[in-house]
């Protein structure tokens, strides 16, 4: 994480907000406003962090370098292996979620009421309460359910090789599940996530 605090602010909360997000996946961009995107010409892969083969399978692995690789291609870039114009880092996290969900069924009993549910979402950033139906007071029984889930956080960083700063930050994160992931599922995440990089696809 620490080559994200190096950044800009704005950039930095970016990537905090997301890492407490949940479903659906969630796409978020940004980038430095004075920096000329058409000045660059190719662009290369940094090391693979070896801490994201925790996280990366090495199927998966393949299909987002793949899929990052085309996303660049499309937009005029050339690949280069050394000495590129933009390196390309790629840094995942996983952070674990719990959903608390409380339900009674002291009216259900009653003609017109049914149930009443009470669903909270709890995680590193804060709780979130949302009420179906009447309020119950505190001396009415109720079952409390919780799920734990893993949030999944995907950073991918541009950096300018000359002058050594990053230009440009993708930030996908949304919930885990425990199918492997497709190629076309990726393709996917990757092109929304470089959708609003500031160079377009170039058309053929």
């Amino acid at each position: 994480m620490q080559k994200i605090i190096k950044m800009k602010s704005s950039i930095y909360v970016l990537a905090l907000i997301l890492l407490v997000s949940c479903n659906p996946w969630k796409f978020v961009s940004e980038y430095d406003r004075e920096v000329d995107f058409d000045t660059y010409k190719t662009f290369g892969l940094l090391n693979w962090d070896p801490h994201n083969d925790k996280i990366i399978s090495s199927q998966n692995k393949e299909y987002l370098l793949l899929a990052i690789k085309n996303e660049m291609e499309a937009r005029g870039y050339v690949y280069q292996e050394n000495d590129a114009d933009l390196q390309v880092s790629i840094f995942a996290i996983v952070q674990e979620e719990t959903n608390y969900a409380a339900y009674s069924n002291h009216y259900a009993g009653y003609s017109g009421y049914g149930y009443v549910g009470v669903g909270a979402s709890v995680g590193s950033g804060g709780a979130g309460v949302g009420v179906v139906g009447y309020g119950l007071g505190p001396m009415y029984p109720y079952t409390v359910y919780s799920n734990d889930y893993e949030v999944g956080t995907l950073v991918i960083d541009l950096l300018d090789h000359t002058k050594k700063q990053i230009v440009w930050q993708g930030v996908a994160s949304g919930r885990l599940g425990h199918d492997e992931a497709t190629k076309d599922g990726v393709d996917r995440k990757i092109s929304l996530l470089f959708k609003k990089m500031p160079v377009k696809k170039v058309k053929k």
